[in-house]
């Protein structure tokens, strides 16, 4: 196996912590990123593309090609979309097996190619890229981070290190882009993203913001393979919770099974949720400053087996904090957190899939999923199939 598609088999293992990043939806509600499969590939083939939706007028955009296929003049692997807070521009990851060249061409917003404005990049090397919508003008930041965080002002970007030897956390200014702070984290804080939405800006200057970290255990499982038992021993993600201030990370959580969480827009309240597979999901909050937390909700597997393999799924709290979106390989579900009532929603994995890049992925969960807004769910299924939920009409 070639160095490149090495790298590539990494950058799908390093995004496979449930959620390739894929499908985000820009503040204002007016966009989602999602990932197809372009209208121009072969059915067999492992090409995908990255592209721009826009929800209301049910146009598509494409932003940029890539594919597993070592061959392919696309070979790369895009994830971790992330939106600007004022919705003019998505920033990705992007990991191409080779330097891109002039030919190259990035699609604009109508439609129309023109040369991709990046610079020339070493072999198998991540990009953190950025496409404008307006302009549809596709830009190489001159940083190296993964799941960069914008501050709600758009004047500084928090991300990870790609050097698990020596990890840390890297604050640039977004106007000069110059590193204004490097916190390094201890090698038992970080192995691997628990989440791509790891950190919360509480300001930006000076920096704080609540970071969610955590490392890859394994826990052993009993399956049934022809009739026999076979023991295996699966990966799953373990976080916890804490304030970075100043270099400090002070822990706000000590449970090592978090999986998601929430802060208020006033930064006053956060509150997070703790899995335990086939034990249970719970809701917990507390002040920022201080505080016992307070159990809001408890689902024990015994009432709801649906505490999905954390390594195979994610969680995400609605805007508001009042709900937590999650799924299994059976179905999709919202937890309402002020009543404790768990929603299904009709949104199963679909059991055959195409062939090609989407075929595996299609099998193993959905696409990816994001709140729109407090009460509406869009989830991406096959290969460009878009679903959107009003929670509001989803009955227990």
């Amino acid at each position: 196996m070639s160095g490149a598609l090495c790298m590539l088999v990494a950058a799908v293992l390093f995004s496979g912590c449930g959620d390739p990043g894929w499908v985000r939806t820009s503040p204002d509600g007016q966009y989602v990123t999602i990932v197809r499969k372009p209208p121009d590939a072969p059915a067999d083939s492992y090409d995908a593309e990255l592209a721009l939706y826009h929800i209301d007028r049910r146009q598509t955009t494409p932003i940029v090609r890539f594919s597993l296929d070592k061959g392919s003049p696309h070979a790369g692997w895009v994830n971790n979309c992330q939106w600007t807070p004022d919705s003019r521009a998505v920033c990705f990851s992007w990991l191409r097996a080779e330097a891109p060249t002039d030919a190259q061409a990035t699609p604009s917003e109508n439609g129309d190619a023109t040369p991709a404005d990046t610079a020339q990049t070493s072999d198998a090397k991540y990009s953190l890229m950025l496409y404008e919508v307006a302009s549809g003008r596709l830009t190489e930041l001159p940083i190296s981070v993964h799941a960069p965080r914008w501050s709600a002002d758009g004047k500084s970007l928090m991300g990870l290190s790609g050097d698990e030897e020596h990890p840390s956390i890297l604050i640039y200014r977004t106007d000069p882009w110059v590193c204004t702070q490097q916190i390094h984290i201890p090698k038992e804080y970080y192995d691997k993203v628990v989440a791509w939405d790891w950190a919360h800006w509480l300001r930006s200057d000076p920096p704080m913001a609540v970071v969610h970290l955590g490392t890859v255990g394994s826990r052993v499982s009993f399956d049934l393979f022809e009739g026999e038992r076979v023991l295996s021993t699966l990966l799953a993600r373990r976080g916890n919770l804490y304030l970075l201030r100043g270099a400090q990370l002070i822990p706000l959580t000590t449970s090592g099974d978090v999986q998601a969480f929430w802060v208020d827009k006033s930064g006053v309240v956060m509150r997070w949720a703790r899995v335990e597979h086939e034990k249970f999901l719970a809701v917990f909050e507390r002040p920022l400053q201080g505080g016992a937390p307070r159990r809001l909700a408890l689902i024990p597997n015994e009432t709801l087996s649906a505490n999905a393999d954390t390594y195979e799924t994610y969680y995400r709290f609605s805007p508001d904090g009042q709900r937590l979106a999650w799924y299994t390989d059976k179905g999709f579900y919202v937890l309402d957190i002020a009543t404790g009532v768990v929603h299904t929603l009709n949104a199963y994995t679909p059991k055959v899939v195409k062939q090609g890049a989407f075929h595996e992925m299609g099998l193993a969960s959905p696409f990816g999923f994001d709140w729109r807004d407090a009460e509406t769910l869009i989830i991406q299924r096959n290969a460009g199939q878009l679903e959107l939920h009003s929670v509001r009409v989803v009955e227990p």
